[in-house]
């Protein structure tokens, strides 16, 4: 049975806990993970440059209705001891804003294992901890998996590059069915075997509250009925012999997560396009000229890339830079033209992910 989160009516109990965490009204990334643990189901959220993250997963815990039980019902699991004390801080801070009757366990602050035994006799109903001392627990019989309702992971940037992973996946072997998980990653293209955790989980992904790979001010300038109709062509091709597609079909998902299909054939098809970026507004200040720039596609180089990399080389702000064209080995920057002198004299020769690049004027067509 699942455990619904308690109308308050009183909005203002989630307001009021934000404020005393210093929040005004909840971050973008608290509002999509508020919205998205309603429905009950698992979720990734990608936290890069997300603020709030631990409220964002605790407020919603505090305003649900756990039985008594002397078994615990959540386990908060991390990769850095460090974030123990903070999940445990950030607990009483809304704890005893709101008078919250909910109690939260810290374990492996106080060294050994049979140290903590004494806060598993004040029945909590959420324990918060690393890997390796939840398991402890679990072998000395002081958690039962079975009772479990909500695992709630917050990770580091490379989790896979610890024990962590593979203690995650044996705790997971010994959960009931029902269990939700709750992922919390820096990077979800770090999440590894993690994924088969899962079941139809909802991925909350970066670019769906910061827009990475596009200008949050502009607007690409891809040609929507082109792109339908060479969509529509290929679902033909696929229809006529699907058969064909078996054997990349299996490799596709073996190493493409079931939550990042959708983002991957995105990619490939913006890929093969060419498309160009272009900032918002029908004109840039200024005359403009075409700088080349000798990175593209194949180096992983995106528009948004290339006008990051711009604004911060020359400390100009996004109105200044025209269309972005990436291509497969190079690319093309539109820039204010009384900017291009100086963008060639700094940026010619720079190193970009571990290779000089060349910046120059682009060379006229005849």
């Amino acid at each position: 049975m699942e455990y619904p989160i308690r109308h308050h009516s009183k909005i203002t109990t989630v307001h009021s806990a934000l404020k005393m965490c210093g929040f005004i009204k909840p971050t973008s990334f608290q509002s999509h993970v508020f919205s998205a643990l309603l429905k009950n189901r698992d979720l990734v959220a990608e936290t890069k440059g997300a603020k709030g993250i631990k409220i964002a997963f605790l407020l919603p815990l505090m305003l649900t209705q756990f039985p008594k039980n002397s078994s615990p019902r959540v386990i908060i699991l991390t990769d850095l001891p460090g974030s123990i004390e903070k999940i445990t801080h950030e607990f009483l801070i809304l704890s005893n804003a709101n008078k919250f009757n909910m109690s939260l366990a810290p374990l492996g602050i106080e060294g050994k294992a049979g140290n903590d035994l004494h806060l598993f006799r004040k029945k909590p109903a959420i324990i918060v901890g690393t890997t390796s001392r939840i398991i402890d627990h679990i072998r000395r019989n002081n958690i039962v998996l079975s009772e479990i309702k909500k695992i709630i992971l917050l990770l580091s940037e490379n989790p896979a590059e610890s024990r962590f992973e593979q203690d995650m996946l044996f705790i997971a072997s010994k959960l009931n069915r029902k269990t939700k998980f709750q992922i919390f990653i820096t990077n979800i293209d770090h999440l590894g075997n993690m994924n088969k955790m899962l079941t139809h989980p909802q991925t909350l992904l970066y670019t769906h509250r910061e827009k990475l790979d596009t200008i949050p001010s502009g607007e690409s300038s891809m040609d929507t009925q082109k792109l339908e109709a060479k969509i529509q062509s290929i679902v033909q091709e696929i229809k006529a012999n699907p058969d064909s597609l078996t054997e990349y079909r299996k490799i596709f998902k073996k190493n493409v997560p079931i939550f990042l299909r959708s983002y991957f054939a995105a990619k490939l098809l913006r890929d093969t396009e060419g498309i160009t970026i272009k900032t918002s507004g029908s004109s840039v200040p200024g005359n403009m000229k075409t700088l080349f720039v000798s990175i593209g596609r194949r180096r992983r180089v995106h528009p948004a890339d290339l006008m990051k990399l711009f604004q911060k080389s020359l400390d100009i702000k996004s109105t200044a830079i025209g269309p972005i064209k990436v291509l497969d080995n190079y690319s093309f920057v539109d820039l204010n033209e009384n900017l291009c002198k100086t963008a060639v004299d700094k940026m010619n020769g720079m190193e970009y992910r571990g290779r000089k690049i060349s910046v120059d004027f682009a060379k006229k067509r005849t």
